[in-house]
């Protein structure tokens, strides 16, 4: 073996494990979280049903309802999940995915101390919009309430946390968005102080994020994002 040779196989060695390594550590993400994080398709979409969902409160907010020939003054509120409709937490899925793991409701919690979500697109110009129409943002969330701190942290490095938006983290496993839907509504249990409110808008990424059957108000007053990383499929 001449004097090359020596140098150039050991070489070639090492870059092909370096290669196989590289190979086995960073496996190729699924479509579902690439689609996510790369496709413009995504992007557009979450940002045009955005913009949809402001102009519709916008609308209903301008129009006073009469009882008794006098206009009747409302508290008026959208209600909005967190994760995957304003916080992007695909970074998590990637994580997971690189360590060959799933979700864990202990990793999960450990990645919602880090406050490292990003944004979705669109959903910072539509908590500015809503809340410049006198609307109150009602953060509903399964999010659970021992991870409020956090939470809020996060959005308020994204920019997006204002002083008088509302949280309605769970609870308990009993503690449904039904639940907390309701409180909403009539200004019962947390939102006694706060509420009742006019809901003109439901915003989120699973049908568990809305009252009922979308079929009558999908694109009127529910709006729903993207989110094919995870569900009740």
């Amino acid at each position: 073996m001449n004097m090359m040779a020596k140098f150039l196989f050991p070489g070639l060695f090492i870059l092909f494990s370096f290669g196989v390594q590289s190979a086995v550590a960073n496996p190729p993400l699924p479509n579902d979280v690439r689609w996510v994080r790369n496709s413009k398709e995504y992007q557009y979409s979450c940002t045009y049903i955005f913009r949809k969902a402001a102009e519709s409160v916008q609308v209903q907010t301008e129009l006073p309802e009469v009882v008794k020939g006098k206009e009747q003054s409302k508290q008026y509120a959208v209600v909005v999940d967190l994760d995957e409709t304003v916080l992007d937490n695909s970074t998590y899925q990637v994580e997971r995915w690189n360590a060959g793991l799933g979700f864990t409701q202990d990793s999960w919690s450990l990645w919602v101390k880090r406050k490292e979500a990003k944004l979705v697109p669109g959903s910072k110009n539509f908590l500015e919009s809503v809340r410049m129409n006198g609307v109150r943002v009602v953060f509903l969330s399964n999010r659970m309430h021992h991870n409020l701190n956090p939470t809020r942290e996060n959005l308020r490095k994204l920019g997006v946390l204002n002083d008088h938006d509302l949280f309605l983290l769970r609870q308990s496993k009993l503690d449904t968005k039904e639940i907390r839907r309701a409180e909403v509504l009539n200004g019962t249990g947390r939102m006694e102080q706060a509420g009742p409110f006019t809901v003109v808008g439901y915003i989120g990424d699973q049908m568990g994020d809305f009252p009922s059957d979308l079929s009558g108000e999908i694109g009127r007053k529910y709006f729903l994002l993207p989110n094919p990383m995870y569900g009740k499929w």
